[in-house]
């Protein structure tokens, strides 16, 4: 059993990537296991969230209430029972990461991408999140990316190009198989 998570700053490819992999795991189930918990079933993989046309889908239409004490948590103990893998991305979860290295089988993958692709990405989405707050979650990133208790965990990757996008989902996919 081991749990794939995929975070990074805001435009970095963090759902792309993720819809990239879930492709290739066969025909989804959409469920939700507990109250709040949207999530779409693979066969024996579990995919923390459901994937629309939303701006928002994913986990990131999860309420924040799932992050209260011991919700996740509780959550994740009961879902590590019946999955044989759980994979997540996004922002919503990223402060979860460390619990679940020290208690599962946890690889994080944190995206990056050159200053000239994110500002072609966020000017493709015609972005009006708030600077202050896109800084933010940088910062988190780089933090991620410098805590030394972390590092064993971490699989930092550039994801400028789509090569590189087909890169981490092969990486990704052989973590899966």
């Amino acid at each position: 059993m081991s749990i794939i998570a995929i975070i990074g700053a805001p435009a970095v490819g963090k759902s792309s990537l993720l819809k990239l992999v879930t492709r290739e795991l066969g025909t989804p189930e959409l469920i939700e296991p507990q109250k709040l918990f949207r999530c779409t079933k693979y066969n024996d993989i579990l995919c923390l969230g459901q994937y629309n046309s939303a701006e928002f889908s994913g986990t990131d239409s999860w309420s924040y209430s799932v992050l209260g004490k011991g919700v996740f948590e509780s959550f994740i103990a009961e879902q590590v029972k019946n999955y044989r893998h759980i994979i997540f991305e996004g922002d919503r979860l990223a402060s979860k990461c460390e619990w679940l290295t020290e208690n599962y089988d946890t690889k994080v993958f944190i995206l990056n991408i050159s200053l000239e692709e994110e500002k072609k990405r966020q000017d493709a989405r015609g972005n009006l999140q708030n600077k202050t707050w896109i800084s933010g979650r940088k910062t988190q990133a780089i933090n991620f990316q410098n805590n030394f208790y972390m590092r064993e965990y971490l699989s930092v990757r550039n994801n400028d190009t789509p090569e590189d996008a087909q890169n981490i989902k092969t990486e990704i996919l052989n973590l899966l198989t």
